[in-house]
């Protein structure tokens, strides 16, 4: 009698951790048919010179409200923006990691010009890597990198969403920030957003998808991504390769020296494996998946137990044959220019 008590106590306890954790439960069905999504190629934002300008020009133009979050913040243009259209009556809020340095300045900056920043409130240990900013809970960029020198730096994408997607990413965000302040947000009740058949999930469900698309892919896996050691998903993708799955992985170089053991069984798996090296030396910070040449998937960083388990991402998948084709272009420019 005892046992019985126990045990819905217990689950009910692991549902309400899930819930005030933010992590995202989705059902796993590896044969589920996908819906296509008309995301169109434009949607998919280059490095700097493309992210930079719409991010700025989202900012100028924002009507109602601005939500945030990042890893960091210290771009000083930026920050003299969202200062003004707070002055302005923009509603604007702002989740930043604790465990970056250099947001310890923006926060103090920004809360003394009356703008609402917080500290997303990771654990020790645990870092907060969510990356993405909605304008008039309409529009959503969802990046590769921080707004940052380094970031905006950076060898990156950011995806641009002008349908539902926008509102789910809204409604990510004020259970994050309701998680974090216990304040509301006053959305609206609801956007009628054209449907984009996108999925975006955090925490665990990263995982989760990526490992659905690997074990259901029947001809083409291609990867880049800056660390790659996540055990369940190395051993799915050693499963693939057993299936007859073509393979190939673009790695940092840094990770012959930070997973030596990963590398070694990925090579002799036969898995064709190169090493990023940009023309202009940027620092790499595409993190994506593209499976059977018709599903794209982007995360917020690394494919490790780290950024899968402990730490605060998300990601969207993206199963848009023009989305697809421009990231295949993209992948296959990395691949000429990596090392062997």
């Amino acid at each position: 009698m005892s046992a019985q008590i126990r045990l819905p106590l217990f689950t009910s306890i692991i549902f309400v951790l899930i819930f005030i954790s933010g992590c995202s439960i989705l059902p796993f069905n590896k044969d589920v048919e996908e819906t296509i999504s008309n995301l169109s190629a434009d949607s998919i934002l280059l490095n700097t010179d493309e992210i930079r300008p719409q991010t700025v020009g989202l900012i100028e133009n924002a009507q109602e409200a601005i939500f945030i979050q990042l890893s960091a913040l210290d771009d000083p243009k930026i920050l003299n923006l969202l200062m003004k259209r707070s002055e302005e009556g923009l509603d604007i809020r702002i989740l930043l990691d604790r465990w970056q340095r250099d947001n310890s300045s923006t926060i103090r900056i920004l809360k003394n010009n009356n703008v609402s920043v917080q500290y997303y409130p990771a654990q020790k240990g645990q870092y907060q890597n969510v990356r993405y900013m909605v304008v008039d809970y309409s529009i959503a960029m969802f990046y590769g990198d921080d707004w940052t020198n380094k970031g905006f730096g950076s060898d990156t994408i950011t995806v641009k969403l002008t349908g539902d997607t926008a509102w789910k990413i809204t409604k990510s965000f004020e259970k994050n920030w309701e998680y974090t302040t216990t304040m509301s947000l006053n959305l609206p009740e609801n956007m009628d957003l054209p449907e984009e058949n996108i999925s975006f999930v955090t925490n665990t469900s990263i995982r989760q998808q990526i490992l659905r698309y690997i074990e259901s892919s029947e001809t083409e896996i291609k990867i880049i991504v800056e660390q790659f050691s996540d055990t369940d998903t190395i051993d799915a993708l050693l499963e693939a390769k057993t299936r007859g799955v073509e393979i190939k992985l673009i790695l940092s170089p840094t990770t012959i020296m930070d997973t030596p053991n990963t590398i070694k069984k990925l090579e002799e798996a036969e898995i064709d494996i190169r090493y990023n090296s940009h023309p202009e030396e940027r620092p790499l910070k595409f993190n994506y998946g593209i499976f059977d040449n018709k599903t794209f998937i982007i995360t917020s960083s690394s494919w490790t137990y780290y950024a899968f388990i402990i730490n605060h991402e998300c990601s969207l998948t993206i199963p848009s044959p023009a989305v697809v084709k421009k990231m295949d272009l993209i992948f296959d420019q990395e691949w000429e220019n990596g090392i062997i």
